[in-house]
């Protein structure tokens, strides 16, 4: 998972009412997502755009860092940690559903 920064500048996959990709800067990072204000984007999705008053949330997996802002080392710890927490908790979920699995097996 990449390590997003506030004021880093993106390019975000069309979503909803916009039917083309975007670019914009973000303003807030969640878990998940990050709240993205939008800069540049087709004209065509103008109405869309004033529809979501020129914001966007969208999942960090389905964005990519263009211009990254300058890290700290810091920053960079912090991006370590996410990485393991989220490797974590991926390898926890793998480990649940596959006993899910097995507990299914066994009662047929």
């Amino acid at each position: 998972m990449t390590y997003f920064k506030i004021g880093d500048y993106v390019k975000c996959k069309q979503f909803g009412p916009l039917e083309h990709d975007f670019t914009g800067e973000v303003e807030k990072v969640y878990d998940n997502s990050v709240l993205v204000a939008i800069r540049e984007f087709e004209p065509a999705d103008q109405s869309g755009v004033n529809e979501l008053n020129n914001r966007a949330v969208l999942r960090k997996s389905e964005t990519e860092i263009i211009k990254a802002v300058p890290r700290t080392e810091e920053d960079e710890e912090l991006a370590a940690e996410e990485e393991k927490a989220a490797a974590a908790k991926a390898a926890k979920a793998n480990k649940s559903s596959r006993k899910k699995k097995s507990e299914k097996s066994d009662d047929k």
